[in-house]
């Protein structure tokens, strides 16, 4: 577990060092995704009874996407961004509606400034949507691994604690 930390946090360095190829990468691995999950879908359609229709709808616009972002991982890049910038948007209406509607508790104004600043990066995104679609998912890739090493490596001694506590139970 301390070796996947150390590598994960290494890999959100070289992330937030690198953007571009993080977001390429990132782009990518959505990409096969969406392949592997549409040729699942579209064997699931024709080997399974229920909801055929369905599996085999799914499994043609999986494949399309994924095709579309192994193929064109630019434009690839440019339609994740837009999917993070709708949801950072999405994120910061609710949380500012939810802040809004409790604004007599106590540290409400948390959840406001989170979401004042998840608009912010959406209108960032939107208004800088080339740029941002160069970066934002490499950035995001990154902060997500480095908060995943770090989790690992908290997680380690508490992990031997609860292991020794079981030896001596």
């Amino acid at each position: 577990m301390v070796i996947s930390g150390i590598l994960l946090i290494v890999g959100g360095v070289l992330a937030l060092l690198l953007p571009f190829a993080a977001s390429l990468t990132a782009t990518l691995i959505v990409g096969w995704a969406f392949l592997f999950a549409g040729a699942f879908h579209v064997v699931a359609a024709f080997r399974g009874k229920d909801s055929r229709a369905w599996n085999g709808v799914f499994g043609v616009v999986e494949l399309l996407l994924g095709a579309s972002f192994v193929f064109n991982p630019l434009s690839g890049m440019v339609s994740l961004t837009i999917v993070l910038g709708a949801l950072f948007l999405a994120s910061g209406v609710m949380q500012l509606y939810l802040a809004w509607q409790r604004r007599g508790a106590d540290s409400v104004w948390m959840m406001g400034l989170s979401g004042v600043i998840s608009v912010a990066l959406a209108l960032l995104i939107a208004f800088n949507l080339l740029q941002a679609s160069a970066a934002v998912p490499g950035i995001l890739l990154g902060i997500e691994l480095i908060s995943t090493g770090v989790a690992f490596l908290m997680l380690r001694p508490r992990l031997d604690t609860n292991m020794d506590d079981a030896r001596t139970a």
